[in-house]
């Protein structure tokens, strides 16, 4: 046991706190010359949050925070890619009932902020992004999010808070406590999320259902209109309003802010109010706009990204702590 002056978690030394999250804190901890976000959970506070969940005959089904807790780890297990954010290892303490999640740390956060008071978007690590850092932030998104697509995982909370940067300008796709496995259907019958980017057909209560990766789509072009405009395309005061906006407003390009016809085009497309012809994940990375300057991302129809090593691999993430201390 160390003393509390040198904090640290088995092998991980830590450095500071980065923020609080829904349930659990966030703290940046050093090992091994590399750096590691970790959430610091406390499992027994988790055990007594209870979380409601409408099901699609309408009835109420009840689950603790602390089973959302490690259904998001269960899910991050099975994720390898660049862009998306990886869990090294879950680490519980049965002493002091915590659990840890061990991921990347991405040293500019994320993409874009909130400022509440004006309603804009702002970038917190710059003023202003070229074109080009535009694409290929985008790309990397498109990549993890055509990844988590072929593995029949819906993400259900796309947006720039939820999108992280490193410092090698690599972007991954994080926050999975929405994100759900799907079968050989993808259709949801209820919504989560964040309302301003919630699809058109998930705001009509005519609809029984809809597709989970076409909301994923267009989720991604109200965070490509927000990287381009730091506005939202859709908005509204009251939630009903909200709603009315995303299925009956035109979108508006500001022509304070012109942008070339193929991205333009991109957002039209991708922001087509009909799931049944809005642009499919294939069909979107083969764009002229997300092709240009760099090497095409893939082919319609082929998958060109791997996919998790042997599932037994899985064994490895839970490790049991043998040296820990409380972390302020």
């Amino acid at each position: 046991m160390q003393s509390s002056s040198h904090s640290s978690l088995n092998n991980y030394e830590f450095i500071k706190k980065l923020g609080q999250g829904t349930f659990g804190k966030v703290k940046l901890f050093h090992k091994s010359h590399q750096n590691f976000a970790i959430k610091c959970y406390n499992r027994g506070f988790l055990r007594r949050k209870k979380l409601y969940y409408r099901l699609s005959g309408g009835s109420l089904s009840q689950n603790t925070a602390l089973d959302a807790v490690y259904r998001e780890m269960n899910l991050m297990k099975k994720l390898t890619h660049q862009n998306v954010l990886k869990l090294y290892e879950i680490i519980e303490d049965e002493n002091i009932d915590k659990a840890y999640m061990v991921m990347d740390y991405c040293e500019k956060g994320p993409i874009m902020e909130w400022n509440s008071k004006s309603h804009k978007f702002f970038f917190p690590w710059t003023s202003e992004i070229t074109e080009y850092q535009l694409r290929k932030i985008f790309r990397d998104i498109v990549c993890g999010l055509e990844y988590l697509h072929s593995l029949k995982i819906i993400h259900r909370d796309l947006k720039p808070q939820n999108i992280l940067l490193c410092d090698n300008w690599v972007v991954k796709i994080g926050d999975f406590g929405q994100a759900q496995e799907f079968g050989d259907d993808d259709m949801q019958t209820s919504t989560v999320g964040t309302y301003f980017f919630f699809p058109p057909e998930s705001c009509n209560p005519e609809n029984s259902s809809f597709s989970g990766r076409a909301a994923d789509v267009w989720a991604l072009g109200i965070t490509l209109y927000a990287l381009v405009y730091r506005c939202l395309p859709f908005w509204a005061q009251s939630l009903a309003g909200i709603f009315e906006v995303i299925q009956q407003q035109v979108i508006q390009f500001p022509q304070s802010h012109l942008v070339d016809e193929d991205l333009r085009d991109i957002m039209v497309r991708i922001l087509d109010k009909n799931p049944q012809t809005r642009i499919k994940m294939h069909e979107l990375i083969q764009h002229p706009w997300l092709l240009k300057d760099c090497n095409p991302l893939g082919t319609p129809g082929v998958t060109v990204f791997h996919k998790e090593n042997n599932p037994s691999n899985a064994l490895n993430f839970i490790r049991i702590i043998v040296r820990a201390v409380r972390i302020i």
